[in-house]
């Protein structure tokens, strides 16, 4: 036996340690003394792995927490003897013995459960319903299960998530001779040649109307029509990823998307927490002035004294050891930000608000009664808006490559939660850099275009909105 990939939990039936609850593989296979001509079936499940013989004995290892029936199958003779086929679901396996019946061991019983079959309508006890019958051939998804009975007809049962329990209406005039299952779609093929896909589609698995083959075969998201010259008729599905995957085999795309929305969101959250700061200082130090001017110009002054980059680290430190939930720390990051990066748009603020309040119309209404608070905000607020507009803008691509800075140093959003920082984190030793290219620049291209958007937003918002820029240029 030849296998590769992670061998963490005796995939390859070696064991590290006697009490490890992993069931071994047979020594006959360790030291090869088996015939592979003789081989009927070699299928591998989540962290569990089973051989079929031409004479009906199966070979069965790997994790027995992974897979419920593991250790009754491998080491009882009434299962691993007279054994046609496997199928593994997540969970459970089920066995197919030469005699046409179907077994899931004391863990998968079929009393009482509920079953759909193309031919006969929903069952309500599907023991009671394969009694008398027999059995062809049997396939499984993650969580659902499909018998394909003798007299041609389908049985399917179990968890259908995506349509699994949908049988194509046309199979219940032909007779299927076989069944393959994805991840989350089955695949039939009737005596006629005719082919029938159903469940998931995500990846176009099951676009396979019209074709006509001698067999068919399945991979995760993917179907293949065979025929009788065993050469490949047609293979529907998904084609990979565009953009490669990274080291525990997740989409790279997928995870740029989804890290964007919770970079820009953080971004976003903590430039708006920034900016309500920013205008409540800069307008009443810019307005009133005197003691109210010198006491929060200290006090922005504190804030701009701290190290940013290092103190946001320290508190991202702190609220990751704290025992609240993923959402809520994120939350606590986009405050933490805002509460850090406001000084510099308070004090551009104030400036102009001093320079807005010796103008005619600020005298006018100071004649005419109206109220200081509703001056500063009412009246010179808007005069200064069009600045605050263009600085939100560059302080938002700021406040994105801050948290990206905090992902990539792992002070940040944590993994699984993909942002663009924390997607850059894996890639931080040479042997990624220089082998795995792909895991850090697609994270880093999309970083970089978006900032670089962003500030061209900013630049572009300064030249319509500030006339003054646009004579100068």
């Amino acid at each position: 036996m030849i296998g590769w990939g992670s061998n963490g939990n005796a995939q390859y039936g070696y064991l590290k340690n006697p009490n490890d609850p992993y069931t071994e593989e047979p020594e006959e296979l360790i030291n090869g003394t088996i015939d592979p001509g003789h081989v009927r079936q070699l299928i591998c499940g989540y962290q569990v792995t089973a051989l079929v013989m031409d004479d009906g004995r199966m070979y069965m290892w790997g994790n027995n927490n992974s897979m419920l029936s593991l250790v009754e199958f491998a080491n009882k003779e009434k299962y691993n003897t007279e054994v046609k086929k496997v199928a593994f679901s997540n969970y459970y396996a089920i066995l197919l013995k030469e005699d046409g019946t179907v077994t899931g061991g004391q863990t998968l019983t079929f009393n009482k459960q509920t079953a759909y079959s193309n031919k006969d309508g929903q069952i309500k006890n599907l023991r009671t319903y394969m009694k008398d019958r027999k059995v062809l051939d049997i396939a499984a998804t993650n969580n659902c299960y499909c018998f394909v009975m003798d007299d041609g007809s389908m049985v399917v049962f179990g968890a259908s998530e995506y349509g699994e329990k949908d049988i194509p209406e046309a199979t219940a005039n032909e007779k299927i001779v076989g069944v393959k299952a994805g991840t989350r779609h089955f695949v039939a093929v009737s005596e006629t040649g005719n082919v029938y896909a159903w469940g998931h589609n995500d990846g176009g698995q099951c676009n396979v109307d019209g074709d006509r083959c001698s067999l068919v075969y399945t991979g995760s998201k993917q179907s293949y029509m065979v025929d009788s010259e065993d050469k490949l008729v047609e293979s529907v599905g998904f084609s990979g990823y565009p953009l490669g995957t990274d080291s525990r085999g997740r989409d790279i795309l997928t995870r740029i998307i989804h890290g964007g929305k919770m970079t820009m969101t953080i971004g976003a959250v903590a430039v708006v927490v920034s900016t309500i700061i920013a205008v409540i200082v800069g307008c009443l130090s810019g307005y009133f002035g005197g003691w109210v001017d010198m006491l929060l110009m200290r006090i922005t002054e504190i804030f701009s004294s701290l190290p940013f980059l290092p103190f946001a680290m320290m508190l991202s430190y702190v609220i990751r050891t704290m025992p609240i939930g993923e959402n809520t720390r994120i939350f606590i990051i986009m405050i933490i930000l805002g509460l850090l990066s406001w000084t510099g748009l308070a004090r551009m603020i104030r400036a102009q608000v001093l320079a807005e309040r010796e103008k005619e119309f600020v005298i006018a209404a100071k004649s005419m009664g109206v109220k200081e608070n509703r001056i500063a905000f009412k009246h010179i607020l808007p005069n200064v808006i069009s600045i605050i507009l263009v600085n939100i803008t560059l302080d938002f691509a700021g406040c994105m490559l801050t948290e990206s800075s905090l992902s990539y140093l792992g002070f940040g959003v944590q993994q699984p939660q993909p942002t663009w920082g924390n997607m850059l984190n894996g890639a931080n030793n040479s042997i990624v850099i220089q082998n795995f290219w792909w895991q850090w620049l697609f994270p880093a291209i999309a970083l970089s275009v978006a900032t670089i958007s962003i500030n061209i937003i900013g630049d572009t918002l300064r030249d319509v909105l500030d006339p003054k820029s646009s004579q100068e240029k």
